[in-house]
């Protein structure tokens, strides 16, 4: 009996992480379409990694989710991630020449579906499942990796951004911003909360 809750309580926290891949696949699969034809190399095959990324994952979680008895997705979540995918595929309609913008939404969900991570992997460990503990610590890891590597190129995608309009002449602040971030990244102490 025991076990059966343990597994449910797993399953919900892996359909939890599961859900929110599906939305990032929908969205940043919209994404990759969108930027075809936009000058900035860096965002165009960053968008095409992720979308490679989470579809592993999402095949991961699936599998998971089967040993564990779960479902892939409860039918909220799914109207849920349809909905926002939708409204998320709507707002890039509305600025296709942003490209700076859309990658910021990445990096907006890619904390969310880090924390999800985060969340199974302590889940899975106080409940001694070490298979789901793996998972979740691969899934951490490779979406951390994604948001650094917009944390990488977000500066030269904005200043490519910035030069189109002829107007500005914007400085190359790139270094600059970059040695801020690896500056923020390696701050190692607590908040003092």
């Amino acid at each position: 009996m025991a076990t059966d809750k343990k597994n449910q309580t797993l399953s919900t926290y892996a359909s939890d992480v599961h859900a929110l891949v599906l939305h990032g696949i929908q969205a940043i699969h919209r994404q990759v379409e969108q930027l075809k034809d936009v000058s900035h190399r860096d965002a165009k095959s960053a968008v095409v990694s992720f979308e490679g990324i989470l579809r592993k994952q999402e095949m991961e979680l699936q599998e998971r989710i089967k040993v564990l008895g779960g479902s892939m997705t409860k039918p909220v979540k799914d109207v849920m991630a349809a909905v926002t995918g939708v409204a998320a595929g709507l707002v890039n309609a509305v600025r296709s020449s942003e490209t700076t913008k859309s990658i910021r939404d990445d990096y907006t969900f890619l904390s969310q579906l880090a924390i999800a991570w985060l969340m199974l992997h302590t889940t899975a460990t106080s409940l001694g499942d070490a298979e789901t503990a793996g998972l979740a610590e691969r899934g951490y890891a490779d979406t951390t990796r994604m948001i650094m590597h917009i944390d990488r190129i977000m500066p030269k995608i904005i200043v490519e951004e910035l030069r189109e309009d002829k107007s500005l002449q914007p400085l190359d602040a790139e270094a600059q911003t970059r040695s801020m971030v690896k500056k923020a990244w390696e701050q190692q102490a607590p908040l003092g909360v």
